[in-house]
């Protein structure tokens, strides 16, 4: 049987307020087995961008990625961001390392084909040997949104797509466990109650969610990042908050 293996996307408004970023990192460290996480955070890419004079255009709350505008995500997320992360998780004695998807060779991206969002990639290749070779050196990745295409040009990877498809190549070798934590108790199904939670999703009560429109657009992306997964070979995605990140029960479940 594969060894079981976790995988956490923590969204950028878990990042971006210190209170819930300790109780995710703290709730992360007390992962058994071997783990790696990527991290979001446009808002506080924003807000230095603001600061620098360099402005970040949005489509579909999604960056439009110029030339200034990667070389800000690319110090924000593969600095910053990064550096703190490594730094609270090496207070919990997890041996944390910050790596972006160039480093390594770990992941590879070809540009999106529509070219809207500009250097925004779509990830080509997951180097799963690289990876492995990290967590059985007891090395917890913590890798931020940013590839490489081969050719020596970087390139900005939205992180619940990005996610899945580490989860999908990692799962040939892995049990995979992907967790997507975010500032819910997972998927409502009613959106002004918190706890109404949809405890097991399938794919056609999802439909019917989004179909009465109670799933919100940027939502649905991270749902469909999670179905892709699970019909690649993923066992199991979770979609869950940092208080609840140490409970596996709570949460909604979506299995193969």
């Amino acid at each position: 049987m594969n060894e079981k293996f976790t995988i956490v996307k923590v969204s950028g408004k878990i990042v971006e307020k210190a209170d819930q970023l300790r109780t995710f990192v703290k709730a992360f460290a007390a992962i058994k087995g071997k783990k790696m996480l990527l991290f979001s955070g446009n808002m506080m890419a924003q807000d230095i961008g603001n600061k620098l004079g360099i402005k970040t255009k949005l489509i579909d709350d999604r960056p439009v990625v110029d030339a200034g505008t990667l070389k800000l995500l690319t110090m924000v997320y593969g600095g910053l961001v990064s550096r703190l992360f490594v730094s609270l998780l090496q207070g919990h004695k997890v041996n944390a390392l910050g790596v972006t998807g160039a480093d390594m060779n770990l992941v590879t991206s070809v540009k999106l084909p529509d070219g809207k969002l500009g250097d925004t990639g779509q990830v080509r290749h997951v180097n799963t040997e690289a990876i492995a070779r990290l967590v059985d050196s007891g090395i917890v990745p913590v890798l931020a949104p940013i590839t490489h295409d081969g050719r020596g040009n970087l390139l900005f990877n939205e992180t619940d797509a990005m996610a899945a498809e580490i989860a999908r190549a990692l799962s040939l070798r892995f049990n995979i466990t992907l967790i997507y934590c975010f500032e819910k108790k997972g998927v409502l199904l009613n959106p002004q109650d918190p706890d109404s939670v949809v405890a097991n999703l399938r794919r056609t009560q999802y439909k019917s969610l989004r179909d009465m429109e109670i799933i919100q657009d940027w939502f649905d992306n991270k749902l469909e990042n999670a179905f892709t997964a699970i019909d690649r070979g993923v066992k199991e995605v979770i979609i869950t908050c940092p208080d609840q990140l140490g409970n596996p029960d709570k949460g909604t479940h979506i299995k193969s």
